[in-house]
């Protein structure tokens, strides 16, 4: 299917570019389709292209040598994914999977890299999601380091009550996976918050009964 100008000026990398710029880059520009749990990119492998979510959701994960896989970020429409490798030449950082029936816009790296060169406002914009990155991903690392999985699953928890990522019924696996832990600690924990009351467990599903007492938890005690 051929990307229009008026759909590429949506995605915010691209939405201060005059309708002559977005023209000269729309060739350049793929529109692909994922089904749920088919994998985008792979974590190691070289810059192929960068990635914009059109439609849908992805998830962002690393694994580490033991096999045991983190979730570093849910992304989903106007959110690009795979800029590092195409600023810096290196191999792509984390594997990239479809949640759901997803369409992708692609532009290959090395195309991406003179869109770049050539239109300050794209350079600017990628500048600010990767400060913006930067942020986040400092956040989860202080989170990692100074709280207990107690405490880091308390604010999971709220964060999904809250409705602020993507609905669905979480795993104790797919948990552990973003939380950074494993599944075990994850049922654990789990089974004493219901045990305290914080929580509802039936059918695979959660819900939260008490929010200050997960807010209590959530800080740390």
């Amino acid at each position: 299917m051929v990307v229009s100008v008026q759909s590429l000026s949506n995605l915010p990398p691209f939405s201060k570019l005059g309708d002559d710029v977005l023209l000269e880059i729309v060739p350049h520009v793929h529109e692909r389709t994922f089904w749920p749990g088919q994998v985008v990119i792979l974590e190691g492998e070289p810059c192929q292209a960068v990635y914009f979510v059109v439609q849908g959701v992805v998830r962002v994960c690393r694994v580490s040598p033991e096999g045991r896989e983190h979730v570093l970020a849910y992304l989903g429409r106007g959110e690009p994914f795979n800029l590092v490798p195409a600023l810096d030449g290196g191999p792509s950082l984390a594997t990239v999977e479809a949640v759901t029936d997803t369409r992708l816009y692609s532009i290959p790296c090395e195309r991406f890299e003179r869109i770049m060169g050539d239109h300050p406002e794209v350079a600017l914009a990628v500048m600010e999601r990767l400060a913006a990155e930067v942020r986040r991903l400092s956040d989860t690392v202080e989170d990692l380091a100074l709280h207990t999985v107690r405490t880091r699953l308390a604010r999971f928890l709220l964060a999904r009550a809250d409705g602020s990522q993507a609905p669905k019924r979480w795993t104790q696996e797919e948990i552990a996976a973003h939380i950074g832990t494993v599944r075990e600690m994850v049922g654990r924990t789990l089974r004493t918050f219901a045990a305290a009351g914080l929580i509802h467990r039936e059918r695979g599903r959660i819900a939260v009964v008490d929010r200050e007492g997960l807010e209590r938890e959530a800080k740390g005690g």
